[in-house]
């Protein structure tokens, strides 16, 4: 009985020191604070429009608000961080930009896409927003601008090495690089300036699926996919960091509502309206951090099991 005492100290003050040394299981990772992961929705079956927040440790979808009668199909939407507005296009008898109201769900027209110089009508396959307010959008490997105010674009080139369609559109928020992603898996990286596309990894779509239709990055560097269409479910949510693109993919869920039916979409973004940061944990009136006052405290709990278990030896 008098050595479990000492066993005891040693074991928690070895459970305290692996504490900090064996990660957590592997798992989809939390948002960072201030980013929401939406989506809307394009119904098969010609239903409305439905804009949708996405558990991003399920999978599972939220509808926002009431869907959007008479507007089927939401393609890929971006955030424009200087305006702090959610754009994105719908598909009908013709690609319509819109503003998503991402607090209601409602939508507003702004105009279809139209190309100025060729005075032609462009159906876009995915649309980005870089950290700067420019918009681009690409129809095949055809890259274009867009002005946000009215729908019109305008040409710039032709991204040499995209060979398939382009659902998937995303702008890293820590560096501004902007990212197209294809059906096939191939991630480019896009220099809208020089109308270059960089190749930098594939994407190991899952037996379950057929394609990989969207991306989205969020500030902690994470990559968010979604996958579409499946046998058993036409999308579903994965993630990888952004530095390991495809290596060791999590998978948080299939996209299904509350009920788990499927709500139909290709694609999914992140927003980051303007909120202050959550303060760090303090103890009051010090500044100190508490996890390492907890820490501390563990050690010294252990050093003072194993003091008490010396002296019970002397004392015997």
């Amino acid at each position: 009985m008098k050595s479990s005492s000492a066993v005891l100290a040693v074991a928690v003050l070895t459970l305290g020191l692996s504490a900090l040394a064996i990660p957590a299981q592997a798992a989809a990772p939390a948002l960072p604070s201030g980013d929401k992961l939406v989506a809307a929705s394009c119904d098969a079956d010609f239903g409305d429009a439905t804009f949708l927040s996405l558990d991003t440790a399920t999978g599972t979808s939220t509808p926002v608000g009431a869907s959007n009668e008479s507007y089927r199909c939401a393609y890929q939407a971006s955030w424009d961080e200087t305006t702090d507005t959610l754009y994105g296009f719908i598909y009908d008898s013709s690609a319509t930009l819109v503003a998503w109201e991402y607090t209601t769900g409602t939508l507003a027209e702004i105009g279809d896409f139209h190309d100025v110089v060729n005075d032609t009508a462009v159906y876009p396959d995915t649309m980005v927003i870089g950290l700067d307010g420019a918009a681009y959008a690409l129809s095949g490997n055809a890259l274009y601008s867009i002005d946000l105010t009215n729908a019109e674009v305008q040409p710039l080139g032709t991204l040499a090495g995209l060979d398939t369609y382009s659902y998937g559109a995303s702008v890293d928020p820590s560096t501004g690089v902007l990212y197209f992603l294809q059906q096939d898996g191939d991630l480019f990286i896009v220099d809208p300036l020089a109308v270059t596309a960089t190749f930098v990894a594939t994407w190991p779509i899952s037996e379950d699926s057929n394609w990989s239709y969207g991306i989205a990055i969020d500030s902690a560097g994470t990559a968010w996919v979604v996958e579409s269409p499946g046998d058993g479910t036409y999308s579903a949510l994965w993630s990888t960091p952004l530095a390991s693109f495809g290596v060791d993919p999590q998978l948080s869920g299939n996209i299904v509502d509350a009920d788990g039916a499927d709500p139909v979409t290709w694609w999914a973004t992140i927003i980051s309206p303007d909120v202050a940061p959550a303060p760090a944990p303090a103890l009051a009136a010090t500044g100190l951090d508490v996890a390492p006052l907890a820490f501390g405290g563990l050690l010294l709990a252990a050093a003072g099991a194993l003091l008490v278990a010396r002296r019970s030896r002397r004392a015997a």
